[in-house]
């Protein structure tokens, strides 16, 4: 493993010498025009200081300027945090806070003023299931895809998911008929669907937050709602400290994890078919799998469908072969071969109301974790630009 990021060098200052004695002058100058270049030389000097001064100070309010401003576009687009508290530098886990209020990729992109209007338009990532198209079988699909963010939601907050459908039912709303649409997004997917609202599941509330591609989830957030409650410090860090001891202690299956995840997106594999078990929610799947590697129990490729497994498989061979270069010239080949074992690094961020585990790797992965809770709760892409 290496760190994501080398600490910039420090260069040293360079001191000009101005040569003070160039030539000596023969004659000798008098009383008065020694005292007016002396006073020319002092305010010569003085209005150098002057300029100096003024320079020094535009260049670094140029230069707090940029920084500000690239690192707004950093957090407003997401691909990565570049700007991080390092508190250990011994290991690849880096640490980062954001105090403000300051929305992630995609949720960025969610309108901030009445254009957040509910249109009825829904995602299609169940489309590839249905052999035929028309309006009953649109319906159709509506409901498949609110019974599969159901389920998920159902495991996330433990509770059962026809519990989940049904409280659904009895507030006469769903999901799908109740995204914002956001077209022409400048980051990511053209399209966007955004779902968020507050639901109380058992004795608890909870808040859901999901974003959609035309063809895919790619964000699944629901954790337990705490608003205007003072934040328990104490448990605050402990759920941190616990989160830094999974990943140190399970980089495997999180990297297992971060390949079956990468995987979903590029491929838009919302839905698997196994032989015994049917139809497999995958996400429903990766939840179950973020489970697993909490609670220290081993978890990987031979529990997912075997065709996923397999996918997986021939993803990871192209991906060596191309990490495998042949360079041709003047007649002769030389094979240069590259190390094509990805290597991760990870940053902990805190959050508002939780922490974000980026995994990077080639792309960048975020996982929801709730400290208080002390459990995953949900997944994010991000999009290169």
């Amino acid at each position: 493993m290496h760190r994501a990021k080398s600490q910039p060098s420090k260069a040293a200052p360079v001191i000009v010498k101005g040569g003070a004695d160039m030539h000596r002058v023969k004659s000798q100058p008098s009383k008065a025009s020694s005292a007016l270049m002396k006073g020319g030389a002092d305010m010569h000097r003085i209005k150098s200081l002057f300029l100096t001064f003024l320079c020094a100070g535009m260049i670094l309010g140029a230069g707090y300027l940029v920084i500000v401003k690239s690192g707004q576009k950093v957090l407003e687009r997401e691909r990565i945090l570049e700007e991080s508290v390092y508190e250990d530098t011994s290991s690849n886990i880096f640490y980062g806070k954001i105090e403000e209020d300051v929305e992630l990729f995609p949720w960025s992109y969610y309108p901030k003023d009445s254009t957040a209007e509910i249109t009825g338009d829904f995602p299609k990532f169940q489309a590839m299931a249905l052999e035929d198209w028309d309006e009953e079988i649109e319906a159709e699909m509506k409901e498949a895809q609110n019974w599969y963010l159901y389920q998920m939601i159902g495991w996330q907050s433990d509770t059962p998911e026809e519990e989940v459908w049904e409280l659904y039912r009895d507030s006469q709303k769903s999901i799908m008929d109740s995204m914002v649409r956001v077209d022409n997004s400048p980051f990511g997917p053209a399209t966007i669907y955004f779902y968020q609202d507050v639901m109380q599941l058992g004795e608890k509330q909870y808040q859901i937050r999901i974003a959609c591609s035309d063809w895919n989830v790619i964000s699944f957030n629901c954790f337990e709602y705490r608003s205007g409650q003072e934040r328990d410090r104490e448990a605050w860090a402990e759920g941190k400290e616990k989160l830094a001891k999974i990943v140190e202690e399970s980089e495997d299956q999180l990297a297992e994890y971060y390949d079956y995840m990468i995987l979903l997106r590029d491929q838009d594999l919302v839905t698997a078919y196994d032989e015994e078990e049917g139809y497999i929610n995958t996400y429903l799947q990766s939840l179950y799998w973020l489970e697993e590697i909490m609670n220290g129990r081993e978890y990987g490729y031979q529990y997912i469908s075997d065709g996923v497994r397999l996918m997986i498989q021939d993803w990871n061979t192209t991906r060596e072969e191309k990490g495998n270069a042949v360079i041709s010239g003047n007649g002769s080949e030389t094979e240069t071969s590259v190390n094509a074992d990805p290597s991760y690094s990870y940053q902990i961020v805190e959050l508002k109301d939780m922490i974000l585990l980026l995994m990077q790797g080639e792309e960048t992965l975020g996982i929801f974790y709730d400290p208080m809770e002390q459990h995953f709760c949900g997944f994010n892409f991000f999009y290169e630009y």
